[in-house]
């Protein structure tokens, strides 16, 4: 099976380029691939009022949450964009301003990079 990295780059106001992917990593792994998925750049703002996202792609990222699919968010990005407490009560940790993900370890460990 195939290693697949969803980096998402997207601002919310353009749902399909979040629920998109999501689905497709939900597919991947569906299917038995190794598949994580990195909040970043405009895409932190998607923690921000996530209640009021559209369904299908506020049902996707609850799938591929659901999953375990979510490696992280970038912690510069969440810090420059303020939506540190918004990131957090969603469960993931933001420990500094350092960006992430480190897509060079994200490619020597053999991940296919999908960058939305």
């Amino acid at each position: 099976m195939s290693k697949h990295a969803f980096l998402l780059l997207s601002p919310p106001e353009n749902p399909g380029k979040i629920a998109n992917p999501l689905e497709y990593a939900v597919q991947l792994d569906e299917a038995g691939h190794d598949v994580v998925v990195w909040f970043d750049g405009g895409s932190t703002f998607w923690f921000e009022n996530l209640a009021d996202r559209p369904a299908p792609a506020l049902d996707a990222y609850e799938s591929a949450k659901e999953r375990d699919l979510i490696a992280g968010v970038c912690n510069h990005c969440a810090s420059h964009k303020g939506v540190i407490e918004d990131v957090e009560a969603e469960g993931f940790e933001i420990t500094g301003e350092n960006h992430q993900p480190d897509v060079d370890a994200l490619v020597d460990d053999g991940y296919e990079l999908h960058i939305v």
